[in-house]
């Protein structure tokens, strides 16, 4: 299957972050469908978005996009024929993450919930870990295009990819990286996280800075051991938080929240 190319006039605008100088330029966009099961317990917490990788030179954009909206006010004055987005309200499963060389920047709210008033992100860097990819002589044909079977440990799982040597990007979604092509289909042993290609094709796209888009976010660098030890408190005491943000709870609205974070203990990565 050739990849399709859109025509050159449309022009998506990602983010990037606030100490970058010179504008990211993208030549490719792939779509995947985010299947997960946010409680291990309970195939019924099955659920599925959609979710966007983006390619350039020297770094790449991975995103949920249930995180944006399209900003009409803003695409008007840059010309009808822009699209641009920026960030929409936080949700849970909602992430962005940008691999520049050998380092990973992960952007993440803390508080996954939605509580109104909520603008904190958290970000937190990484170096590129080299994950250890075991080859399969297995093939199968995904989406038009030839590909072969790879498995690895990571992240507390193990995971099962279907890389193309037809499109020779070493990327995927997520964090994942380092095969001779790119990642089309990968899912963990249990089935609670899988990416499937939705679709592929050539952009022209550059870059804006999360303070250009969204001046109201709070951006807090914390480390990666911070952010999850930070997110298990916070779900151990969501009501109190929820308070604490002024949302009105009555006693079956604490029994949700109660309930809502006991359900949700399934995450990609393990800690």
């Amino acid at each position: 299957m050739k990849i399709i190319f859109f025509p050159l006039f449309f022009l998506l605008f990602q983010f990037t972050v606030k100490a970058q100088v010179k504008p990211v330029k993208f030549d490719t966009k792939i779509l995947y469908k985010f299947t997960y099961q946010s409680d291990s317990t309970s195939i019924t917490s099955r659920k599925s978005v959609f979710t966007q990788l983006t390619i350039g030179e020297q770094e790449s954009h991975f995103q949920t996009l249930s995180k944006f909206r399209a900003d009409s006010a803003l695409a008007l004055t840059q010309g009808s024929n822009m699209f641009v987005y920026s960030y929409g309200r936080i949700e849970p499963n909602n992430f962005l993450i940008v691999k520049r060389g050998d380092v990973i920047s992960t952007y993440e709210p803390l508080n996954g919930m939605g509580f109104s008033g909520n603008n904190e992100l958290s970000y937190y860097e990484e170096k590129k870990e080299v994950m250890q990819w075991e080859m399969h002589p297995d093939t199968a044909h995904i989406h038009g295009f030839v590909c072969q079977k790879a498995t690895t440990d990571w992240g507390g799982r193990k995971w099962t990819a279907w890389f193309t040597m037809d499109i020779p990007i070493s990327d995927g979604p997520y964090k994942f990286s380092g095969l001779p092509g790119l990642v089309l289909s990968i899912s963990d042993q249990d089935k609670y996280f899988t990416f499937d290609i939705a679709s592929i094709g050539k952009v022209n796209s550059i870059s804006f800075t999360l303070d250009q888009l969204r001046p109201d976010l709070d951006l807090q660098k914390t480390t990666k051991e911070s952010f999850y030890k930070d997110r298990k408190d916070l779900r151990n005491n969501m009501t109190a938080y929820a308070l604490a943000t002024g949302t009105r709870l009555d006693e079956e609205a604490k029994r949700r929240v109660t309930l809502d974070t006991k359900t949700d203990n399934n995450h990609i990565e393990r800690h």
